[in-house]
């Protein structure tokens, strides 16, 4: 399994960010869980969601190509 980190934006003009972690095989399985653990609170002014893979530092690739 990997590990994504999600980001929700919300909170209209006063922005605020919740972030939480999901483990799953793929992407498409990481928005699932994601909708599953959605917060009710956010909900209403969630204005945009990003997911994003987890690396462990190692597997990072930094610099030009």
């Amino acid at each position: 399994m990997a590990l994504f980190r999600v980001t929700i934006r919300y909170g209209g003009r006063g922005q605020r960010y919740h972030v939480l972690d999901v483990e799953a095989e793929t992407v498409v399985g990481a928005l699932r869980r994601v909708v599953e653990a959605f917060p009710a609170e956010v909900e209403p002014t969630a204005d945009l969601v990003e997911v994003r893979l987890l690396l462990e530092p190692t597997e990072r690739e930094y610099g030009p190509g």
